[in-house]
């Protein structure tokens, strides 16, 4: 049966590549092929089957979506109350891992409570642990989400379940994050749910996907379908209504080829935690420039290894209750496809490797060409106008002018009008199908937003193929992307000055294009206006999408596909809950002098003591520490010192018997505004804890 839904798939995916072929090769047929035209048919070679496939798998969606139930070989589905064994779930020992590295504590510690709450509402889960693991390396970020981590133990009064651990060293980013995390805790537990920073999951979904691993022993990974969430600006509204209508129909439709070898995307999935352990470690690249090093994208890699071993990758993309969050704007969204780019063509070294499933290969090739083929769509445009007009010179050159104008009319142009027509209705026919399959009422209520996200996506897309150009051709030349934390507050925009020196050469790019365009003919003029306009209007793009346009919220509310609002509106509460951070600037006097927050922080550390007494050099760091304050040492010295329970406890000595005169502004300053002697608990608010007696 697998087979049979696969050789329908590449049948359905293979007669447009063969059409769009058989057409090209009538257009260059009519002189002798020029080297040009060879470069042009390899960039086809590379851009019809990418196009043909979105269609495909996009169309094979729309016909599952037509009857419930129609992927009668879809394994990772909603399972029935009555079906599900509560007492055997609850006994499994499943951990709810979130590697985190410089994000927002309020944040993710709002989301590990949410999520908790929501997993005892449906059924008490005690052997449900909470990993946060932290790679984060800003002294004054890390005290943060230590005091959120014992805020969230105090107010759940549950010291048992969720766990806390900052690495010293952050080596191969979150996938050694991972990696670190199996080789301490992961024998302890038969699953792991992914999480990222972002990521908010419902009780209901977790239970869902332990039941479905516990239905299916050979399913390695199971994938969540992921909605966008906590849209604000209008680049997320627009972001977050696409992902509603058109992500459904991709998933499904991907489903039904792939069966059992479905894409893994890093985050919102539930793994096996022992065959992950043997099978899916991740080696170290060749060292070659940007393609080389550490693995930036894990994901497609470990699916890959994960089938190779023999397991299941599924996609239970009937399952709700699974969020993320998008980027506020173009500008953030450019960054992550930045480092997304470098990973993805990372991924050419297993393109070619031994024992991966064919299918795996697919995946691998995908996520390449999804960045390669920016650069190729360039190179396709450029030698498609070159080669039109050298055609037509030589045509014009040999045939009489009434020839000339017949053959061109009745002949030539008609069959790049036919070309450009295929790969239009391959490009649009996934959001078409998407749209006329809701409800009457709805496509007439949804129908100016659908013209707002359409319109969005053809101005986008120039603005896109540039930079993801630039992003390859970069990496290619060997240089290497830091892959930082994301920015996800919609109220950190960027000022008008970065905006107009990031898109001022791509609007001058524009407006040559068009002025080319328009001298040497009208027809070229109106042909090339879906590529120049987009780079003409970038600036006022970048401004409009990357803020809150209330009136466009309603026609972009996504309330009819019922997300989970309930959950949503309860983080919400969790976040206004923790607006003002009382620690804010006070970080290292809590966590180095405060006694009730040292003894706290200190118990998180490991044990290393010095065996001999303490170096020269770390006694007069200590000393610059209550002299001079924080700002005296270096970065790489205060994590030392914190991360250490005897140097922890040698400057918190130092500092409660030296005399005030010896201490530095900071400590005086803050000294002063609290009550020295009244040291409250680190979960009491600013209010009780400022304004002297």
């Amino acid at each position: 049966m697998i087979q049979i839904h696969r050789s329908l798939f590449f049948l359905t995916f293979i007669i447009p590549v063969i059409w769009g072929f058989s057409l090209f090769i009538e257009i260059i047929s009519f002189q002798g092929i020029e080297i040009t035209e060879y470069y042009q048919f390899i960039t086809l070679i590379f851009l019809l089957p990418m196009l043909s496939y979105g269609a495909s798998t996009a169309f094979f969606g729309f016909l599952l979506s037509l009857k419930k139930n129609a992927d009668t070989l879809l394994k990772a589905k909603r399972i029935p109350e009555g079906e599900l064994d509560l007492s055997l779930i609850a006994s499994l020992p499943v951990a709810v891992v979130m590697p985190v590295y410089e994000e927002n504590e309020i944040s993710i510690f709002s989301r590990i409570k949410v999520i908790f709450e929501s997993a005892n509402k449906i059924h008490k889960l005690p052997q449900l642990d909470f990993f946060i693991l932290s790679d984060t390396r800003t002294p004054e970020k890390w005290i943060k989400e230590e005091a959120a981590y014992i805020k969230l133990c105090e107010s759940t009064g549950n010291f048992h379940n969720f766990h806390y651990r900052r690495r010293k060293s952050n080596l191969n980013g979150k996938s050694g994050n991972i990696a670190d995390f199996c080789r301490r805790w992961g024998k302890k537990y038969k699953y792991m749910l992914i999480l990222d920073a972002d990521s908010l999951v419902s009780g209901d979904l977790i239970l869902q996907l332990i039941a479905n691993m516990e239905k299916n022993p050979t399913a390695g990974i199971i994938q969540s379908s992921t909605r966008i969430f906590r849209s604000t600006t209008l680049f997320q509204k627009l972001t977050e209504f696409s992902s509603y209508l058109f992500s459904p129909f991709f998933l499904k439709g991907a489903s039904f080829w792939q069966v059992n070898s479905s894409g893994y995307w890093g985050h919102n999935a539930i793994l096996r935690v022992k065959p992950f352990m043997e099978h899916c470690a991740l080696p170290h690249l060749p060292e070659y420039g940007g393609l080389g090093g550490k693995i930036l994208s894990h994901d497609t890699v470990e699916a890959a290894l994960m089938r190779k071993a023999g397991y299941e990758v599924l996609c239970a993309y009937e399952l709700d209750g699974s969020y993320e969050e998008n980027p506020p704007n173009i500008i953030d969204a450019l960054k992550r496809d930045q480092r997304w780019c470098q990973g993805n063509l990372q991924h050419f070294w297993f393109l070619f490797g031994k024992k991966i499933p064919f299918i795996n290969r697919i995946h691998i090739l995908n996520g390449i060409l999804s960045y390669l083929n920016s650069p190729i769509w360039m190179c396709y445009i450029v030698l498609s106008l070159w080669n039109y007009l050298e055609d037509n010179k030589y045509l014009n050159y040999s045939m009489l002018p009434e020839e000339f104008e017949f053959f061109k009319s009745q002949i030539y142009d008609p069959l790049y009008v036919k070309l450009l027509y295929l790969s239009l209705v391959l490009l649009f026919l996934p959001r078409v199908l998407s749209f006329i399959s809701l409800p009457v009422i709805q496509i007439l209520k949804k129908f100016p937003a659908f013209l707002l996200e359409t319109a969005f996506s053809i101005l986008i897309a120039p603005i896109y193929m540039i930079y993801h150009s630039i992003f390859v051709f970069s990496i290619l030349l060997n240089k290497r992307i830091t892959w930082g934390p994301q920015n996800r507050d919609a109220d950190s925009g960027y000022s008008l000055t970065y905006i107009l020196s990031s898109f001022f050469g791509v609007t001058i790019l524009g407006l040559a294009c068009a002025y080319i365009s328009h001298a040497h003919s009208t027809m070229l003029f109106i042909l090339t206006m879906p590529i120049w306009i987009g780079w003409i209007l970038a600036i006022p793009l970048v401004v409009l999408t990357g803020r809150e346009q209330k009136l466009l919220n309603k026609s972009l509310d996504p309330s009819f596909w019922k997300p989970n609002t309930n959950l949503t509106q309860r983080l919400e509460e969790e976040l206004n809950s923790h607006k003002n951070s009382y620690l804010e600037g006070r970080e290292f006097f809590f966590a180095l002098v405060h006694p009730v927050f040292h003894k706290e922080h200190k118990q998180l550390q490991g044990n290393k003591l010095y065996q001999s007494k303490l170096p020269k050099s770390t006694e007069v760091d200590l000393k610059t520490l209550l002299t001079k304050g924080p700002g005296g040492l270096e970065t790489k010295s205060l994590l030392k010192i914190l991360s250490n329970r005897e140097l922890l406890d040698s400057f918190y000595s130092k500092f409660w018997t030296s005399k005030k005169e010896d201490w530095a502004s900071y400590w005086k300053t803050i000294w002063e505004e609290i009550n020295p002697s009244f040291f409250p608990s680190i979960s009491n608010s600013k209010k009780n804890d400022s304004s002297p007696q």
